[in-house]
């Protein structure tokens, strides 16, 4: 019998009980979209959280100090995801398979030394940045350089809520692995910039900085308590074992397809902040928040179906992954067409609440709406691809995908600012896209907008 998604102390215990006074047949609805019910709901808690934390950055900080904010911040963010080498991705895919069959070996042996290159990498991208500051202060001003310096302590934490955001996913404990970095981190910002405020404090771009470091901080010490307890309930204490080179092969594709995913979503703004000024990178940065809501379902998709992917592709059963994909990509395409019709209507509105001047990001954010949309009515193409097996594949097709936009913006930023980006990022991420379907249809063995669900 399929496990609750969600078991244990705190939240999963109450949610546990009020399960089991459901019928058999709801509890077995439960049992296979629970987790992606829970996943969309946190996620569209931390998106108010998100908007709430944008237009208050936006009101305090002003025009240009919101890019450079924003733009330091996507420095962190970059640093955060990549530090762990892509041992936070492929821990949904091998802990999920570990757990099913009885391997805590493996399963201690991985954590050992994923939480060793997490906190190493951190460090070492901390150093990296660090060295980078002269090219950043030509490039985006010393007021950059002063924010970054904060930021880059915030690196380790980030990592690690990152790495265990995956250990988490792994075992479909939706509530431990997305509240502590998407309600906690946000809510405790959001508390600690609005009470500045309230007494009348004025709040800078380094003070907004040092906040974001303080929420990083708090969300790591709060993942570690909710995940590590149950982790080590789960595998028992035994002497670990190290499959070096099984990890390896699966976590350098994985590492090369996150340098390319975030390279694709963030080389558009790091473009358009060297030919354009930080208002216009503030203006673009908002376009990008509203657009992000999308992928709310998207996560929440990928959250949910990505450890069954993975279980799936071990039974090396093609006609039930292809069911189980046709059962994700069903939940995605009436939500994802109202929602993205609905973003686009709504976006000049909600922009109003950034401030007047975010007005002009409108048009940028409805280009980044529909291709968002266009993605969702696919599934979650890229999660099966990765949990199937194939990597390689999505980091290629996201390098493409990347070295396309760059190429775009550097000749559309100039002269078209705001909009260039935004129409150069719609054509990498459709170039992506295609890519990906044809891989999918290649590799899996079926095209993913056409799949069914196998009949009873």
């Amino acid at each position: 019998m399929a496990s609750l998604p969600e078991t244990g102390p705190l939240p999963g215990r109450l949610l546990g009980s009020l399960l089991g006074r459901l019928s058999p047949a709801l509890q077995a609805r439960w049992a296979r979209h629970g987790a992606a019910v829970l996943a969309l709901g946190v996620r569209v808690g931390a998106a108010g959280l998100a908007y709430l934390l944008q237009i208050l950055l936006a009101r305090l900080l002003g025009l240009a100090d919101y890019g450079t904010f924003s733009f330091a911040w996507n420095l962190v963010t970059i640093g955060g995801f990549l530090a762990t080498f892509g041992f936070g991705q492929i821990a949904v895919r091998f802990l999920a398979q570990y757990h099913a069959e009885g391997r805590a070996d493996l399963a201690h042996g991985f954590l050992r030394l994923g939480t060793v290159i997490t906190l190493g990498g951190s460090v070492g991208f901390a150093v990296i940045g660090l060295g980078l500051f002269p090219a950043l202060a030509a490039g985006y001003g010393q007021l950059c350089c002063q924010v970054l310096a904060i930021g880059v302590i915030a690196l380790p934490f980030f990592a690690l809520t990152d790495f265990l955001e995956g250990i988490a996913r792994s075992q479909g404990w939706t509530l431990r692995a997305l509240v502590p970095p998407y309600i906690i981190r946000q809510g405790l910002v959001i508390v600690l910039l609005g009470s500045l405020a309230a007494m009348g404090m004025g709040v800078s771009a380094t003070l907004a900085m040092l906040v974001a470091l303080l929420g990083t901080f708090v969300a790591a010490a709060c993942q570690l308590a909710l995940v590590v307890p149950a982790l080590l309930r789960l595998f028992p204490p035994t002497t670990p074992r190290y499959d070096l080179s099984g990890w390896r092969m699966a976590a350098v594709p994985m590492l090369l397809s996150d340098l390319a995913v975030l390279a694709r979503q963030h080389v558009d703004l790091i473009i358009l902040g060297l030919l354009a000024p930080p208002a216009t990178v503030g203006l673009y940065f908002a376009a990008t928040r509203i657009a992000s809501l999308l992928g709310l379902i998207e996560f929440a998709l990928g959250a949910a179906f990505g450890h069954r992917f993975a279980r799936e592709a071990a039974k090396a059963d093609p006609e039930q992954f292809k069911a189980l994909y046709a059962e994700s990509r069903r939940l995605t395409r009436v939500p994802g067409l109202l929602a993205t019709l609905g973003l686009v209507v709504a976006a000049p509105l909600v922009l109003q609440l950034f401030g007047p001047a975010f007005a002009e990001a409108a048009m940028p954010a409805q280009v980044l709406i529909v291709v968002a949309g266009l993605r969702l009515l696919v599934g979650p193409v890229e999660e099966a691809l990765a949990m199937g097996g194939h990597p390689g594949t999505v980091w290629r097709a996201q390098c493409a995908g990347a070295l396309l936009t760059a190429s775009l913006c550097l000749v559309l930023a100039g002269p078209w600012q705001a909009l260039g980006a935004a129409l150069a990022s719609a054509a990498g991420g459709l170039f992506t896209l295609a890519w990906l379907c044809l891989s999918t249809r290649r590799l899996l063995g079926f095209w993913p907008h056409a799949a069914r669900p196998a009949r009873p």
